[in-house]
């Protein structure tokens, strides 16, 4: 029984080191990408940049608010830990971004909070970012926001904008049209609808914000970048530090299953996205405008640019 216990500590510790290796190579790899990238371009920040960090100071962490990064479920873990409850599992998307609006919203930061905060170096804040292929948090946004007919779309002014965008990419369409023939938006249009706000310098919505520019990445110091794709290995840094700080409960991230619908939506990896993407845009212009301006997070964040010369039809 001794030999099995001894041989049940080994595992686990060459467990634990293979986990500090590998956080350890992902995050001096993102950072050299980084430094290297900000070092030699012009990168323009969001001017109020600071209003999209939250701050707990209990925990002693910063992060930048991500929409389509995990972030619902990032909420979830920070009520759980407040609460002492598990019940944050079971807390739906209308109470996490409606009922505790107010709650939230102490924690971010404004121009003045964020100044003290960086001006005082003794805090030594933990600082994290968690980001995602920007070609999946489009896709992504896409079937939640404007396909899987959420109960709280109209609340949280999603249909408004999905008839915002019919009418501005289609001249011959009425409200009343839309209304009265139920004329949905296709993925098609969602796309030259972000790539004509590209080209107009429109704002570009915070669901499909270039993560760099939102996060002003080249300014903060970040300590630790997550990835979703590889947030079965990332989201044990974080865990780590809210269970430090936590008094009874283990807190664990809720499954990412809890918000999603049922719907005709089909599955892609990076590249077979990339080029379902291309298939759909197939104007060479109105492709690379898209490439473009998620450019830096391509790059910065590792993720293959995509390259017109690929794609053969």
């Amino acid at each position: 029984m001794f030999r099995h216990r001894r041989r049940l500590i080994c595992i686990l510790n060459l467990t634990l080191l293979t986990l500090l290796i590998y956080l350890t190579f992902h995050k001096n790899q993102l950072k050299s990408q980084s430094d290297e990238y900000c070092l030699t371009n012009n990168i323009t920040i969001d001017e109020k940049f600071y209003s999209n960090f939250v701050y707990i100071s209990s925990l002693n962490i910063l992060f930048c608010d991500v929409p389509k990064a995990a972030s619902t479920n990032l909420r979830r873990l920070i009520i759980g830990y407040f609460n002492q409850s598990n019940s944050y599992i079971y807390l739906d998307r209308k109470q996490i971004w409606i009922d505790y609006e107010s709650f939230f919203k102490k924690y971010y930061l404004t121009k003045n909070t964020f100044d003290q905060l960086f001006q005082n170096s003794e805090k030594n804040v933990f600082k994290f970012l968690l980001v995602r292929h920007p070609f999946q948090r489009i896709y992504s946004v896409y079937y939640d926001k404007f396909v899987n007919n959420h109960l709280d779309d109209t609340l949280f002014g999603w249909k408004q904008m999905e008839e915002d965008i019919l009418l501005e990419m289609n001249r011959n369409y009425t409200l009343i049209k839309i209304r009265r023939y139920d004329i949905r938006l296709d993925l098609r249009t969602f796309l030259l609808y972000i790539i004509d706000s590209i080209r107009k310098k429109r704002l570009i919505n915070s669901h499909w914000e270039q993560i760099v520019h939102r996060c002003a990445f080249c300014l903060i110091n970040y300590d630790f970048i997550g990835k979703i794709e590889n947030f079965h290995h990332d989201r044990k840094v974080l865990l780590k530090k809210f269970n430090e700080n936590s008094n009874q409960n283990h807190l664990e991230f809720p499954s990412k299953e809890l918000d999603k619908k049922q719907t005709n939506q089909i599955y892609f990896n990076d590249s077979k996205l990339t080029q379902f993407f291309r298939k759909i845009i197939s104007n060479d212009d109105d492709f690379n405008v898209l490439i473009d301006y998620y450019k830096p997070d391509f790059q910065v964040f590792n993720y293959p640019i995509p390259n017109l010369k690929n794609f053969i039809y």
